[in-house]
């Protein structure tokens, strides 16, 4: 039963992509163009943390999960920043299509991103305790808005962390210290914050209604 949660679980994600790519090649303003195209590569992105989580969840040595972690970590942002694509959506031709492509867009990053933390809570549980696990959770999920605001408001990502590593930090230091100087990405990061960790601690309380306690 397990196997075939999982497998329903890939199938769906790759259903709700897939219907993403597909409403987007099939535009018949601008198939592919701006800014469907850069959907699709945030949809990309936002698949890497997944497969970091499940090498971090099934590695047998814990000598790779520190890599694995902050690959995972790295690329986790890019799975909520699908929901700030919601800002292309404008008035005009073929609306209803871009509401459905950003809204599947948006839908499968969250999806990705709480699996893979899923995947690393659970692991981290089993090899380092349940405090761990919540405290890396909580961390990641507070990186992750902060991660969005670099995105979306500074425009960088996740290949400039290794590329350009001292211009990412010295820029997202400066808004650190001073976060009520740009109060529309304070507002994001905290909304987005609030969305994510909310998100996850559905899915991880789900199971309680599959089997209550009696």
């Amino acid at each position: 039963m397990v196997e075939v949660r999982r497998i329903v679980l890939l199938s769906s994600l790759l259903v709700t992509t897939g219907l993403t790519v597909v409403l987007g090649v099939t535009d018949p303003a601008a198939p592919l163009s701006y800014p469907s195209r850069f959907l699709v590569w945030n949809l990309f992105l936002a698949w890497m943390p997944l497969l970091f989580a499940v090498g971090f969840a099934t590695v047998r040595t814990r000598f790779w999960l520190l890599p694995l972690g902050v690959g995972w970590l790295a690329f986790l942002p890019n799975a909520p920043y699908l929901v700030t694509d919601l800002v292309h959506l404008s008035e005009g031709y073929e609306l209803w299509r871009h509401v459905l492509q950003y809204g599947f867009a948006a839908w499968t990053g969250i999806m990705l991103g709480v699996v893979s933390m899923r995947l690393v809570h659970q692991r981290l549980d089993r090899e380092f305790g349940v405090l761990a696990g919540w405290l890396t959770i909580v961390a990641s999920v507070a990186l992750c808005a902060v991660g969005v605001v670099i995105g979306r408001f500074q425009r960088w990502n996740s290949w400039d962390l290794v590329t350009r590593p001292d211009d990412v930090l010295a820029e997202t230091l400066r808004w650190v210290r001073e976060p009520l100087a740009q109060v529309q990405s304070t507002g994001v990061a905290l909304a987005v914050a609030a969305f994510f960790g909310l998100a996850y601690l559905t899915v991880w309380a789900l199971p309680g209604f599959s089997h209550p306690e009696r």
